[in-house]
């Protein structure tokens, strides 16, 4: 078994360690999303469309989107 998964960001592949959580990979992709995320101003969702918390467990392939808040 790999140390590492894959899992995507607003459509974009990003190599993570197992175990790492939702907030790593908004961090590995863009560090700004995981600041924006913190203060509200967006929210994330998995591939279904469920909102997802930022201390969230991922999986191999995971698919996660950021959607704005502004009006």
């Amino acid at each position: 078994m790999s140390e590492t998964i894959e899992v995507f960001v607003n459509g974009h592949k990003t190599s993570l360690y197992r175990g790492m959580q939702v907030k790593h990979a908004l961090i590995a992709f863009d560090q700004s999303l995981y600041f924006a995320a913190l203060s509200g101003e967006i929210r994330v969702e998995d591939e279904h469309g469920f909102a997802v918390g930022l201390e969230g467990a991922l999986s191999e392939g995971a698919r996660l989107f950021t959607i704005s808040l502004r009006g």
